[in-house]
């Protein structure tokens, strides 16, 4: 039976690189890797050369793709190498002024990720449970407010007593005003 196409919330007319989402869960948790390194990956990932194994673009032709500057690309690039999501070596072409990339299979789930980076536990840990706590403080500030009458959440028959015992608390207030200027 044949896949369902997958469907976006613009008509796509050009090409169109996948984004792992590896990359977009589980490699973010580790605190050396950011978008630029993400973009930089992404790049190599397009200009893999299925004939060769690798990619092999220039840090200049990276530099122009990405936006970043040549040093940018350069740090991405040992991050990358640091994170073992590529693997960098000289190209086997003499004087050639570009280096080759292997691209490698990012893990896939943050066990495994802490499992390769068992250094980077304690930050991930740290950081979720701040995230929790902040998402029970505001869950908190918000179950306060929604116990405030207004005309959401009040059954109508509660305001028009409220409004009764208002008018007769007013009404108190006016005959007690007016016997006293009497």
């Amino acid at each position: 039976m044949g896949e369902k196409e997958r469907s976006y919330p613009i008509k796509i007319n050009e090409y169109y690189s996948p984004g792992l989402n590896s990359l977009k869960r589980v490699y973010t948790q580790h605190p050396k890797f950011n978008g630029n390194v993400r973009l930089i990956y992404e790049l190599l990932f397009d200009y893999w050369n299925e004939d060769y194994g690798y990619a092999f673009p220039t840090i200049w032709q990276l530099a122009e793709d990405s936006g970043q500057g040549e040093s940018t690309v350069k740090r991405c690039i040992q991050t990358l190498v640091e994170l073992d999501l590529i693997e960098k070596r000289k190209s086997p072409i003499a004087n050639a002024q570009n280096n080759i990339y292997i691209v490698k299979k990012p893990v896939t789930t943050v066990k495994d990720l802490i499992a390769k980076f068992p250094e980077i536990e304690e930050a991930v840990n740290k950081r979720i449970a701040g995230i929790r706590v902040s998402e029970a403080e505001s869950k908190a500030r918000l179950a306060k407010t929604k116990k405030k009458p207004d005309a959401e959440n009040v059954e109508p028959e509660k305001v028009f007593d409220n409004v009764i015992i208002a008018s007769e608390v007013a009404v108190k207030q006016g005959e007690t005003e007016l016997e006293n200027w009497l």
